[in-house]
């Protein structure tokens, strides 16, 4: 102990100084950790809800009218709280034929959403690993969210027998998700639930761990399960938050969590066939880059039997 904090450490009465007891000292260091622990929680960023206006809405097909019409009664019927929805408009596959002429088409009317497929105008070849041009494009340069109906532009699946109460949203930045949470909620059918998903990336989270082991003065045992702790702790706290910030002041749905380390690909996969899920909700934007981040895109390429929500 330094000697100013020695100083601060002795309990003085009257011209007499003692030294605090070793019991008196944890108590003390009991209180400071409790203080500590409740100034941290103050601190933590919790969950602006703001129920998010959808008034007018896009469907972007590469059909004619008729089938553009069909996919209108479609999103109304599968997401039932697009009811109050004042403005459906239809940009079909006659009205474009670059990505610029179709960017040119929204900009013309306000939209607050695009409904769309994959692989737009590419009925003859269907890039496996890609969203297609349009859809691409889409998601990175406009600030509306693009929900995107299962299969592809050629070979479309059927919603028609679903209704979207089971939605999924992969919180990944753990606080700030305040967008991606509110249209989760706003999406989910009333009386159905949403789903709050973070997943630590294993391997990422090994590549660390290695890098610890080689470090003489670090006991990478205990780092190891100290930091997968804290790690998990932290997101299953803004969790936390969020479903309470959502049962006091949002829709009347259920929320649930699910936080873990693992991989991603393959536990979203499996959250979803298991939770019989019906629309994912993904941030697709990144502030340092102007592609889709590699996590989301995967996702968003390899997840093409759920409906999706590019924000």
């Amino acid at each position: 102990m330094s000697g100013r904090a020695e100083k601060r450490g002795r309990a003085c009465y009257g011209s007499h100084c003692t030294a605090p007891s070793n019991r008196e000292m944890r108590v003390l260091v009991d209180h400071i950790d409790e203080f500590e622990s409740i100034f941290r929680r103050s601190e933590r960023e919790l969950l602006q809800y703001v129920e998010v206006p959808i008034q007018a809405v896009t469907v972007i097909s590469d059909q004619n009218q008729e089938v553009a019409a069909g996919t209108i009664e479609t999103m109304k019927k599968f997401v039932p709280r697009l009811e109050g929805v004042s403005h459906w408009r239809t940009i079909c596959g006659n009205d474009f034929r670059t990505v610029a002429e179709l960017l040119e088409r929204l900009d013309q009317e306000q939209t607050d959403l695009v409904v769309t497929h994959r692989h737009l105008h590419e009925q003859s070849f269907v890039p496996r690993h890609s969203l297609g041009v349009y859809l691409d494009v889409l998601t990175q340069t406009t600030a509306f969210p693009v929900f995107v109906l299962p299969g592809s532009a050629a070979s479309p699946s059927s919603v028609a027998e679903r209704i979207c109460d089971r939605v999924m949203v992969v919180a990944d930045h753990i606080s700030g998700d305040n967008r991606l949470i509110n249209y989760g909620a706003r999406m989910c059918r009333t009386g159905g639930s949403m789903w709050l998903c973070h997943v630590e990336d294993d391997r990422v989270f090994q590549r660390y761990m290695e890098a610890i082991s080689r470090i003489p003065e670090i006991d990478s045992d205990d780092a190891r399960v100290l930091i997968e702790n804290q790690l998990l702790k932290d997101a299953q706290e803004f969790v936390d938050g969020c479903v309470q910030v959502i049962q006091e002041s949002g829709p009347n749905i259920s929320v649930r969590s699910h936080v873990g380390r693992g991989h991603h690909l393959q536990d979203y996969q499996s959250l979803i066939k298991d939770n019989d899920v019906d629309l994912l909700v993904v941030n697709t934007k990144d502030d340092d880059q102007l592609a889709m981040h590699g996590r989301a895109y995967s996702l968003s390429v390899e997840l093409t039997d759920v409906s999706m929500l590019l924000l």
